[in-house]
């Protein structure tokens, strides 16, 4: 087969692009995606048909047929003479066969191909050069400490440095079983074991990078299924064999969730360093979510490819990952001179500018005599950071400060990056961007922010402690340790102003199907105090319940509204009839928000990325859920954490919803949606990068 035959028939063998590819093991079709582009391209080639992909080696793909089990590796210039067998995987059942591993290539003497599994602890191998049959090792490993686990291998493996590294997981913890490859081939399969940096309810994978290897841990969303939640990244120390926590990737680039794990260098990467790409986990069943990418740098998720029908689920039909055959990027250095230059030119241009505004400047005007009565007309129109710079401009008008609280002062967005001495927010009414020093806090890094109420922030460190901050006063509370770890299926919620000595702090604990725990704190309690009620088989939509009436309001997925009061500490159940129906295990991914606005209950549903919001009203005599079609003189702001619904006088941001995701890759303006027209900004949903640990907050001095 030429060339020209090979590139219409496969687009990506002689591509500088990553793909990431999919055979159906009986379809004459395959899907091959490119996350860069973000296009999905079919092709029928028939060497793939009735084929499984089981792995690959730098040109080699490793495939197997699915009905016969012939197993062999094939040149991806798809000649039938570059083409080496393996012994058939006869007897051997693909769902508990996990990734394999392969220390050469095919076409060495010295290759030897090894195979993990999957729920099961076992090694397969063999020389594809030198074994007629495969080589099966059962292994027994247990925790001394802990002799009852359920360690299984999970069917992740890699191969650094002539030992193979396997990952052996449960659902509370996971660790990595280590054994030297020439110790197996000797038939001496002794090993060691890694704990992981474990994280409860994360997906673990391990990857390779040149010279060295990484863990990376990605939690999901409850609310978006398979939406990065959060990511830390680890690098191997071989010496000790520890992991030790890492901001950067050093301009790598990581492709995670295949049958394997891949990596591009900083050399290879081109523009697209330090970011993740990760396949969702769910990708199988449900519509619409297929690729994310992570920016490490400024800790942003956007999607990269979205699927318009689910894909097969089978382990057997997982996708796979395949690197560039070669790279046609600029040099470092090319790049880096090119950007010096544009920036050395503007910032010339901005340094005239500014000569020229002062020396306009009339340095002798009397601001001082301007009437007061000006001052504070102006006062009202101003946001609340230029209200608190007018007030510094002299004396006379330092007595307005007491009119500052009046100041417009809309939600903020606030995030955290990898940069470990702030914060920023973001208004997206003004445009306007901020960083708030957070080094006086001590541990201001690695915080997850949960809920906000009235400028303060309930945040937690670790798994257990929970602290009340507002990031503009620097005021803070320590809350008591909690018994069980806050990120296993855990809301929140605060009564009213932290500042306030009669704050109630709500963590509801959603134990299982059956237990509902309520744990609440004051400001005169030393400890928590938890109460335990029936849940009744109920399911809860994950987002925050809402205090209001006096009373905390869950919101179930049946549209029932789970009420606790903290005064008579009783859990009643409203029956209501859900205004759209959520179906726990659906392949529909609905977003639900749940507010409280002027004393009224509301939520916020949203189905896929370009259908039209809808919203609702709860009518509270009458204990219905009733559709309304605009939101008048209302701005919302919606995100996974804390939803606010406030006033809005002006009428540039009246009817419209703000989304807690950036329209730009420069994060300068926020998602949005105008509920009259039922637009969205951007209308490409490929463009919104949003932050992973974000909340909004209203500012208050």
């Amino acid at each position: 087969m030429g060339v020209s035959e090979c590139e219409d028939l496969f687009p990506f063998s002689l591509s500088d692009l990553p793909w990431l590819m999919q055979l159906h093991g009986g379809s004459e079709t395959q899907e091959f995606m490119d996350p860069y582009n973000r296009c999905i391209v079919e092709r029928n080639i028939p060497q793939f048909t009735g084929k499984l992909c089981l792995g690959f080696y730098k040109n080699w793909l490793l495939l197997a047929d699915k009905l016969t089990k012939e197993t062999f590796f094939l040149h991806r210039t798809l000649d039938p003479k570059l083409k080496v067998c393996l012994p058939s995987l006869c007897g051997v059942s693909f769902n508990f066969l996990g990734s394999c591993v392969i220390s050469s290539s095919p076409a060495s003497k010295k290759c030897v191909v090894s195979f993990v599994g999957r729920r099961k602890d076992f090694i397969l191998y063999c020389r594809p050069k030198l074994n007629v049959r495969w080589t099966k090792v059962s292994l027994s490993i247990h925790d001394s400490e802990n002799p009852d686990d359920q360690h299984r291998f999970t069917g992740q493996v890699v191969r650094f440095k002539g030992k193979i590294y396997i990952l052996h997981g449960s659902l509370v913890a996971s660790r990595v079983v280590v054994i030297n490859e020439d110790s197996l081939l000797n038939g001496d399969c002794s090993w060691t074991i890694i704990q992981m940096p474990n994280r409860i309810d994360a997906w673990h994978h391990l990857v390779v990078s040149g010279n060295e290897m990484f863990s990376v841990l990605v939690a999901t969303s409850d609310l978006r299924r398979g939406f990065p939640a959060y990511c830390t990244v680890h690098r191997l120390e071989t010496s000790d064999e520890t992991w030790e926590r890492v901001e950067s990737i050093g301009g790598c680039v990581f492709f995670l969730g295949g049958i394997q794990n891949s990596a591009l260098t900083a050399t290879q990467a081109g523009p697209q360093r330090d970011c993740i790409y990760v396949v969702n986990q769910n990708y199988g069943w449900l519509h619409g979510e297929g690729v994310y990418k992570i920016c490490m740098q400024d800790q942003t998720v956007s999607l990269s490819l979205s699927l318009k029908k689910p894909i097969r689920t089978d382990w057997i039909c997982k996708l796979c990952w395949l690197m560039p055959t070669k790279v046609s990027w600029k040099s470092e250095r090319e790049t880096l001179s090119f950007t010096h230059s544009i920036g050395s030119e503007k910032s010339d241009r901005t340094h005239v500018h500014e000569k020229e505004e002062k020396h306009d400047i009339d340095i002798s005007r009397p601001w001082a005599d301007l009437p007061i009565e000006l001052v504070q007309l102006l006062l009202s129109r101003l946001n609340l950071v230029d209200c608190l710079r007018l007030s510094s401009i002299c004396k006379a008008w330092n007595s307005v400060s007491s009119h500052i609280q009046d100041a417009m002062a809309y939600p903020w967005l606030m995030y955290s990056t990898n940069d470990s001495c702030s914060w920023r927010l973001f208004d997206p009414v003004y445009g306007k961007e901020y960083f708030i020093d957070n080094t006086w806090l001590g541990f201001g890094k690695n915080l997850t922010f949960h809920y906000s109420k009235d400028g303060w922030v309930l945040a937690s460190k670790e798994n257990k402690y929970l602290f009340l901050i507002n990031p503009l006063t620097r005021e803070f509370i320590s809350l008591p340790a909690l018994d069980f770890d806050i990120r296993r299926s855990t809301a929140m919620s605060l009564s009213s102003s932290p500042a306030n000595s009669d704050c109630i702090v709500f963590v509801v604990f959603f134990n299982n199907l059956h237990v509902l725990e309520i744990s609440t704190w004051s400001r005169s309690q030393d400890e928590w105090n938890k109460l335990s009620f029936n849940n009744e088989l109920g399911y809860y939509v994950p987002c925050n319940p809402v205090f209001t009436w006096g009373e905390l309001y869950c919101y179930k997925v049946n549209g029932e509204l789970s009420v606790y009061n903290p005064t008579k500490k009783t859990l009643q159940t409203l029956e209501i009839k859900a205004p759209i129906e959520i179906v726990v295990g659906s392949d529909r991914i609905i977003q639900c928000h749940f507010m409280e606005s002027r004393g009224d209950l509301i939520t916020v549903f949203r189905e896929h990325a370009k259908d039209r919001l809808r919203i609702f009203k709860l009518d509270r005599p009458q204990l219905v859920w009733r559709e309304v079609f605009g939101v008048e003189d209302v701005t919302i702001f919606l995100n996974n954490k804390t939803s606010l619904a406030v006033s809005c006088p002006e009428k540039r941001c009246r009817d419209l919803i703000y989304f807690s995701g950036f329209a730009d890759e420069h994060l300068k303006s926020n998602a949005s949606y105008t509920v009259e027209t039922n637009e969205y900004y951007p209308e490409d949903c490929y463009h919104i990068r949003e932050p992973m640990n974000c909340i909004w907050v209203e500012p208050r001095i």
